[in-house]
């Protein structure tokens, strides 16, 4: 006979949270891409132009369409390939949100050693979306 498993709490909520950011990670990049091919907003990079750039490097790429390199993206929400691209960030920072908000269940479980290795997973990844920790790139 199969023996049953069971999803403990933390594993639940870390799901919920998934569930509901990965459904609105999709749903804002369906949207942000709906934005960007209709031509809504204006483009540094018109949907038309986008294989003509593909085979240049990141710095150059940035060089030859203006736009901004690092963080100083969010100064162009107002552009539609921007917000397309935010739109993808979004969803890429789901695990951030899922461990972020399983914490306090560790921490009411009195878990230390796994809100200890939560919460340094949670820096991690901040500090390499800050650009603070890099491999070398």
């Amino acid at each position: 006979m199969k023996e049953a498993v069971h999803a403990t709490r933390v594993q639940l909520d870390y799901a919920a949270v998934l569930g509901f950011t990965s459904t609105i990670g999709m749903v804002l990049i369906a949207l942000g891409y709906l934005v960007y091919i209709s031509g809504m907003l204006p483009s540094a990079v018109p949907a038309t132009e986008v294989a003509a750039h593909w085979h240049l490097k990141a710095s150059e790429f940035h060089k030859v369409v203006q736009m901004p390199s690092g963080w100083n993206w969010l100064g162009e929400l107002g552009r539609g390939d921007v917000l397309s691209y935010a739109s993808i960030l979004y969803l890429a920072s789901a695990t951030i949100l899922c461990l972020s908000w399983i914490v306090p269940s560790f921490i009411r479980e009195k878990n230390r050693i796994y809100t200890a290795i939560t919460i340094f997973q949670v820096l991690v990844l901040l500090f390499a979306a800050a650009g603070i920790v890099s491999g070398g790139h």
